[in-house]
């Protein structure tokens, strides 16, 4: 691995642990992320220095592993933002984790983490993301009929009224994410019953975004603000944010009328377009880093500056809804040339990541890339299932092309032979190799098996077939008791992360209130 530093770095894998178990030491696990500003700064000071470096070669085995790469590693060790650093024993058990250190802090930090090292010292249990998950072996958690048709969405609710900042929009305080799904949720439920309390949370959301993460010169999307006023941004800029924005502002812009949000959201599919499509290859880039340099210039100085640096990798689930969004804006303002680069971009992940033993793979060949540098090409993750396969479905509504809904019937049915549990919902991750990942229990994430239950209401819908509702019902029911008003259901040894309520559950919960929604209510 090439990073600024001259640690011994090792892929996550069974060699490290294996070499973890002989000598005797812990892992320590680096999740970084190419855009991350401060995984940067950590590489080139903390993780560049001479005693950070002996301590770590001589006291651990350091594992350097991207997110973006591997969500699921990611969503069972992030310690609550990137740089995390993690330290596991050799069976993969958290022992203790923080977030961004310099170097000094780093210092008394792995000192202190090494005598912890072996049982001398409190054991945290691996942290599952328990706001976003249900252990396997905790399915009876709801029953599948429902006691009030409608109270799931209520109960939802009811939450997000009590998190919302009144004064700058969104829900907590800061870091403020831009919470899409849950303005989402809003909308389509005002959508239902004109409650008009529910829009004006919605449009303050949007008006604070569009204020204080919109870049009016370069347009596009911010990550997330550092304030609670939204006007502090982390200036790194995702495809995946920029989909999921640009979708829910044309979304308002078709509610409302508000030109401000026309703008907002063609304004992001142009950044998209602009600055990460890749003609030759038909895909969208994954992310531009933050920057910040670059972006403190004056508009005029920034023509002749160095734009920030791009991740040039190809992922399949973020290509889907960079998709959706394009059709979206089409279905909004008419504009062919959205639906020519979202059907290109679909077709490419489908003739290029698609087996029907294994479905769809999480990267695709990039330029100067080879395909052996994906996290592996067994694993399969849930999430781009999810995304290609709702991603086809507004493809036949926007067009009403019927092979696109052949192609999403052909999605999910390998989704529910590979994923699907039989005691209920769906994994995050399939790894048909024949020596699985002992490290990484399969777990049920809430936000993507409400995202499949969405998409299965839209197929029954459609194709008139009453299973695949049955399926959504059975999959939303199995989390009533983890959705609306607790963090998580599960063991108290799992480890609680209130702290994260507004950038782990929210968007989870809106997800499934959505969902129960679309039940209810139909699409």
């Amino acid at each position: 691995m090439s990073v600024d530093s001259s640690i011994h770095w090792m892929e996550w894998g069974d060699g490290a642990f294996r070499r973890a178990q002989s000598e005797d030491k812990p892992v320590l696990l680096a999740l970084t992320a190419t855009w991350c500003h401060w995984c940067h700064v950590m590489d080139q000071t903390s993780y560049s220095d001479p005693q950070v470096i002996s301590l770590i070669d001589s006291r651990f085995i350091a594992v350097r592993v991207d997110v973006d790469q591997r969500p699921d590693i990611s969503h069972r060790y992030n310690q609550g933002g990137f740089p995390s650093v993690a330290v596991l024993d050799d069976r993969g058990e958290l022992i203790t984790g923080r977030i961004y250190a310099p170097a000094e802090e780093l210092l008394r930090f792995l000192e202190q983490a090494s005598s912890q090292y072996p049982g001398k010292g409190p054991v945290v249990q691996q942290p599952v993301d328990p706001t976003l998950t249900l252990p396997t072996d905790l399915s009876s958690a709801g029953e599948p009929d429902s006691p009030e048709p409608g109270s799931e969405v209520i109960s939802v609710l009811r939450r997000l009224t009590e998190l919302y900042d009144a004064d700058f929009g969104g829900f907590g305080f800061e870091p403020k994410q831009p919470p899409w799904e849950a303005v989402g949720l809003l909308l389509a439920r005002y959508g239902h019953t004109r409650d008009r309390s529910l829009l004006r949370m919605a449009t303050k959301t949007l008006d604070g975004i569009r204020a204080g993460l919109y870049d009016q010169k370069d347009e596009g999307f911010f990550r997330y603000s550092v304030s609670r006023d939204w006007k502090t941004p982390h200036y790194e800029k995702m495809l995946c944010t920029n989909a999921g924005l640009a979708s829910t502002y044309v979304e308002a812009y078709q509610l409302t009328g508000r030109r401000a949000y026309r703008q907002a959201g063609l304004g992001a599919l142009r950044y998209m377009l602009d600055a990460l499509f890749d003609q030759s290859r038909g895909l969208f880039y994954a992310s531009q880093d933050a920057g910040e340099s670059y972006y403190a210039l004056p508009w005029g100085q920034r023509e002749q500056a160095e734009k920030p640096r791009i991740d040039r990798t190809f992922y399949t689930g973020w290509n889907a809804l960079a998709a959706s969004s394009l059709l979206k804006g089409f279905g909004a303002v008419g504009d062919e040339s959205y639906l020519r680069v979202a059907r290109g971009v679909l077709d490419r992940l489908w003739r290029e990541g698609w087996s029907q033993e294994s479905g769809l793979c999480h990267t695709l060949e990039a330029p100067g890339k080879s395909a052996t540098e994906a996290p592996g090409p067994q694993t399969r993750y849930l999430s781009d299932q999810v995304h290609v396969f709702g991603a086809f479905l507004d493809l036949h509504q926007a067009t009403g092309d019927p092979q696109a809904l052949q192609t999403a019937i052909q999605i999910a049915e390998c989704t529910q032979k590979l994923f699907s549990v039989s005691d209920g919902g769906y994994h995050d991750v399939c790894d048909p190799s024949p020596d699985p990942d002992p490290m990484l229990r399969p777990v049920k994430p809430l936000l993507e098996n409400s995202l499949m239950a969405e998409a299965l209401i839209r197929l029954s819908y459609l194709t008139g077939q009453e299973d695949w509702e049955r399926q959504a019902r059975e999959t939303l029911s199995l989390f009533r008791d983890v959705a609306p008003g607790s963090s998580y259901l599960g063991p108290p040894s799992l480890r609680r992360m209130e702290e994260d309520e507004e950038r782990l559950y929210l968007p989870a919960a809106a997800a499934w209130g959505r969902a129960w929604d679309m039940l209810v209510q139909g699409p």
